[in-house]
């Protein structure tokens, strides 16, 4: 690809114009290209990427489009009957060659420019609109065979401008060679070339940064001294040569717009998010099946929705926290359409109809138009890959450049600089810049690509020959500098990651005589703030590092009602949960946060975890035992299982019905099958009754608020009432946690029910002196735990005589400390030392990362 760009002079102005595809276009009358639609041209075509296309069809045709567009810049015809693949030996290359050769013969038209360039090579001089003339054609070492031919023919066509044309022109870009005096002038001349390396001196400095947007300020910083100590004489005289990453133009613009030096060359429309398009793509994806919760939220929180921001914002939270929204449920006239038209569809008039509600039910996130699209892909059937493809999320580029005179220049990585400039600081030089690493052909490897050249004479552009233009085009955007050039060198990218000198720096280097690139970079921050070459402004360090300061008493006071973070009605405190309590005697600090609802909350896709398979098993557990069975058979429940996982899936985790998560549906209806038989063992050997399922209960312990759900009572045939609680695990764990006393669910059921709060039939059982036996059903081997309470009732297993006296006093503790305002914080340890004493998996550490963060260290002495 050529690196020089061709130029023209208006023979009757003597205006110089850049020769673009465009021009060429109106000039000679040439029809626009087409996009390569291969999906069709592809189906029954034998080819050695057959297999590749069954498995990976979006990822090869991509693969096969830039394999031709190659051997088409490669010809000088753009005539696939110029190559001749027979000349190959037998093998790969040659098959790969021959089907590639055999797809361009099925083509009707080339994609822009080639369109454009075929045209033009077939055209005579009659046919041309204006006159052309070239200002001094220069052939391009790196330029394809094609680009090649166009010139040949441009030049047959029109000839040369007269050199006078552009003396004016060439005095006002940057040269083609060196230009600087010293090191950097060497480096203008012989960069990519073997020499003798050079000393470096003051036309060349190299300073290592922290990251992009620290280069960003420096670079600021540096222009406005060399403005003050005029060692240039206006801001036009400094140029930036930045990566073509948005992150780069942002940073730039504001560090000068801080400073108020302008910027020239910034984009005059910055690239943008396509929203229409990337509203299609989740509303596709919500009709197509049952969707996960993060599509939902984002549409709740798109632009252009029928409710305001703030709505949309809550309505998500709430999706990825419960799975479903209160507040969506709420929404009345268009965005009640608008939600209600977001079910799965199975024909294409489904569709477009929804599609076209929520187009009207939201105007202004210019839907229509797409609307059009989907309904005439759709005309010969409902293919959703088609569709999404459509729909596929794109940005809306940058376009056009704001240039004028007065401001500093911003240069292009992929382009030449638009004038010379006395300073150039160069930015980005460390990672896959300067220059970019080329992609490598898809098809042929390199040998086979010498192979080709040889036997056929078509050029293919190897790996060797795209990184020579690189290195070349870098060299001449250095030549942009007449005087001195700041090479800045990020340590690491804006996410963290740590990145490496890029290969021109390390070119550069070399030839200024390090052997290690490392150093010659200077880190700034080594160096005393007064010697800097910017301002700078010190920020005194954090004390101790930044390390959090601990309390040496490990508790923290804070002086309020702890317990009072949640208020409930009339100013009472808020109901606490089982597991709320469990947090708080593993972790103080994370029961305040979660009360606080400082929690992380990243989104994420939903996942099939314990949480979820664990309420899936539940919901089965109810329907399939439903209230009043007695006695029931094997049969029965199971003809019954798989039509309950289908509700189950259906309320909690619709995702689930999808066709990827089959083989996982699979093993949960095996493991429903296994866990519902050995329920149906427990009940008959019983001969229990299912009384209630998901109880709701409500109590006081000491003062404190209670509220919980039993899974499920039984009424055994001695009138006990057995409260159960389905725990999708294995006994192992809560076995060793009720033998050392430390199981906490079962005594605040008990609590619950000897004072409740709510009347229910279960309550007046136990204040009419019912006796309660809770217990534990560990669904992964079928085991029930209790304590001695359930001693005497078959199948149960005592675990212990007192399963909760210790957890029950540490509570007791924990509850009066947070009561008093204090948080007793947790050390280095706990997490192992309540696993081995007490039987209790800490996840309340495991699972917030900000608690994790104030552990105190173990106490000396203490193992």
């Amino acid at each position: 690809m050529r690196i020089e760009p061709l130029l023209t002079a208006s023979p009757v102005t003597g205006a110089v114009r850049y020769l673009t595809d465009d021009l060429l276009r109106e000039a000679y009358l040439a029809p626009k290209g087409v996009s390569l639609e291969l999906q069709d041209l592809l189906e029954n075509f034998p080819a050695p990427w057959n297999d590749s296309l069954v498995i990976s069809p979006e990822e090869t045709v991509m693969a096969i489009e830039t394999g031709l567009i190659s051997i088409m810049r490669a010809t000088r015809t753009l005539d696939p009957r110029e190559i001749d693949p027979s000349t190959l030996p037998e093998g790969r290359a040659r098959n790969h060659l021959t089907a590639l050769v055999s797809l361009w013969g099925k083509l009707d038209a080339l994609p822009d420019p080639l369109s454009t360039w075929a045209h033009v090579l077939q055209s005579e001089i009659s046919d041309v609109l204006e006159p052309l003339p070239l200002l001094e054609p220069v052939q391009c070492a790196h330029a394809d065979p094609i680009e090649a031919e166009l010139v040949k023919t441009l030049l047959k066509h029109h000839g040369v401008a007269p050199q006078e044309a552009g003396t004016a022109w060439y005095e006002k870009i940057p040269s083609r060679g060196a230009v600087a005096k010293g090191a950097l002038g060497f480096i203008q001349t012989v960069l990519g070339d073997a020499a003798e390396p050079v000393a470096i001196d003051n036309t060349i400095e190299i300073f290592g940064l922290r990251d992009a947007r620290e280069e960003a300020e420096f670079a600021a910083a540096k222009a406005q001294r060399l403005i003050e100590t005029s060692e240039v004489s206006t801001p036009s005289e400094i140029g930036l040569l930045a990566p073509d990453d948005a992150i780069y133009e942002r940073a730039l613009a504001e560090a000068f717009e801080r400073i108020g030096i302008p910027l020239s060359g910034l984009a005059s429309e910055p690239a943008k998010r396509d929203n229409t398009i990337e509203i299609l793509s989740i509303l596709l994806v919500l009709l197509e099946q049952p969707a996960p919760r993060t599509a939902i939220a984002s549409l709740f929180v798109a632009p252009s929705m029928p409710w305001p921001r703030e709505t949309g914002l809550r309505m998500a939270r709430e999706v990825m926290d419960y799975g479903w929204s209160r507040t969506a449920t709420e929404l009345e006239g268009a965005a009640r359409e608008l939600l209600d038209a977001l079910r799965p569809s199975s024909t294409p008039e489904q569709v477009v109809g929804r599609l076209s509600i929520i187009a009207k039910a939201a105007p202004d996130a210019g839907l229509w138009p797409k609307v059009h699209e989907i309904r005439s892909a759709t005309i010969d059937g409902l293919d959703w890959s088609r569709l999404h493809k459509i729909a596929a999320p794109r940005h809306i580029n940058r376009a056009g450049h704001d240039r004028f005179v007065e401001g500093v220049s911003l240069f292009a990585e992929n382009a030449l600089p638009w004038r010379p400039v006395q300073h150039l600081m160069v930015l980005g030089l460390a990672g896959r810049s300067w220059p970019r690493p080329p992609a490598s052909n898809p098809f042929f490897t390199e040998s086979e690509i010498d192979l080709i050249r040889k036997c056929t004479g078509l050029s293919l552009a190897g790996r060797q020959h795209k990184i020579s233009r690189g290195i070349e085009m870098f060299r001449r955007q250095l030549c942009a500098a007449h005087k001195s050039a700041t090479l800045l060198v990020p340590a690491n990218s804006l996410s963290g990651d740590r990145l490496g000198p890029s290969t021109g720096l390390s070119l550069i280097t070399h030839l200024l005589g390090f052997k290690d690139t490392k150093v010659a970079i200077v880190d700034l921050r080594a160096k005393p703030a007064e010697t800097w070459q910017v301002a700078t402004e010190s920020i005194d360090p954090l004390p101790h590092g930044g390390a959090v300061m601990m309390p040496e008493s490990g508790v923290l006071n804070l002086g309020s009602d702890l317990l009072r973070l949640r208020e409930g009605e009339e100013g009472k405190y808020a109901p606490q949960s089982p597991s709320r309590l469990e947090t708080l005697i593993v972790s103080p600090l994370a029961w305040v946060l979660d009360e606080l609802g400082a929690r992380d909350r990243t989104w994420g896709p939903e996942t099939l975890d314990v949480m979820t398979l664990g309420t899936i098993l539940h919901h089965v557990m109810e329907v399939v035992f439903p209230e009043g069975t007695v006695m029931p058979e094997h049969a029965q429940v199971e003809a019954n299982i798989p039509s309950a996982l289908d509700d189950s899936i259906r309320r909690y985790a619709k995702w689930l019905s999808g066709e990827v998560w089959e083989a996982e549906r699979q093993n949960l209806l095996r493991e429903a099958y296994s866990v519902t038989a050995n329920w149906v063992d427990f009940l008959r050997e019983t001969q229990a009754e299912v009384l209630h399922n998901e109880t709701n209960l409500a109590g006081d312990y000491g003062g404190l608020l209670l509220r919980g759900k039993a899974d499920c009572l039984l009424r055994l045939p001695d009138d006990r009432i057995l409260v159960v609680d389905h725990k999708r695990s294995s006994s192992g764990g809560r076995r060793d946690r009720m033998a050392k006393s430390w199981d906490l669910q079962v005594a605040l059921y008990q609590a619950m029910l000897e004072r409740p709060s709510i009347q229910s039939p279960l309550t007046e059982m136990v204040a009419n002196g019912a006796e309660v036996v809770t217990a534990y059903h560990t669904m992964l081997d079928g085991t029930v735990l209790s304590d001695t309470s359930g001693d005497g009732i078959a199948r149960i297993e005592v675990a212990s005589a007192d399963a909760s006296s210790q957890a029950m006093d540490h509570l007791t503790q924990s509850v009066a400390e947070v009561g008093a305002g204090s948080i007793r914080l947790n050390r280095d340890g706990d997490a192992k030392a309540f696993e081995k004493q007490r039987g209790i998996k800490a996840y309340a550490l495991e699972d917030n990362a900000l608690a994790t963060s104030f552990l105190m260290p173990e106490e000396e002495g203490v193992e």
